[in-house]
């Protein structure tokens, strides 16, 4: 007879981390195989990282995965700089490095100065985004190598949503 534990779901054994690890990689390296099309209507383009929520966010999963993930996205960043077309308008690539919920990072193209600039201005009554001093380096201390000719940014983020408050740190990282 198999019992569940209903109770505490983050106590449950993480399964096949070397195949879901491999099929996160594969599947970032094919979502940043090419360049992506402009859309100067939006003034970006963004894709959150193909890994179940469950999988990366989980408390049992391995630390070196987490590793993994940022590596990754960041010698993405690398490669789509590289291929990246010379266009009309200033174009920068970005990862977006969300701590301590990787599931929310992201890899952004911004299209133009305005949307970039505007981007980081977060401070209402819901939302701010408090700049890091830039002695902080929270990824060195992960063991993650950023990639030559990328600046990092992190910003604490604060949510506040009715009586809830969140709190994560968000670290920007490529042509800043």
């Amino acid at each position: 007879m198999r019992i569940m534990n209903l109770k505490n779901p983050n106590k449950k054994k993480v399964r096949g981390v070397k195949h879901k690890c491999s099929s996160m990689i594969k599947s970032i390296n094919e979502f940043t195989e090419n360049f992506p099309q402009m859309n100067l209507n939006k003034g970006y383009y963004h894709s959150h990282i193909p890994v179940a929520q469950e999988f990366i966010d989980l408390s049992k999963t391995p630390q070196f995965v987490r590793k993994i993930c940022i590596q990754t996205l960041l010698s993405r960043v690398k490669h789509l700089i590289d291929i990246k077309p010379k266009l009309d308008i200033k174009t920068r690539v970005v990862t977006c490095i969300q701590l301590p919920d990787l599931w929310n990072s992201q890899i952004i193209i911004f299209y133009g100065e305005n949307y970039f600039n505007s981007f980081f201005e977060r401070n209402s009554e819901y939302q701010k985004w408090i700049l890091l001093p830039s002695n902080r380096d929270v990824l060195s201390k992960l063991g993650i190598a950023i990639p030559t000719g990328l600046s990092s940014r992190g910003y604490r983020e604060e949510i506040i949503d009715n009586d809830c408050e969140y709190i994560s740190e968000i670290w920007f990282i490529g042509e800043l």
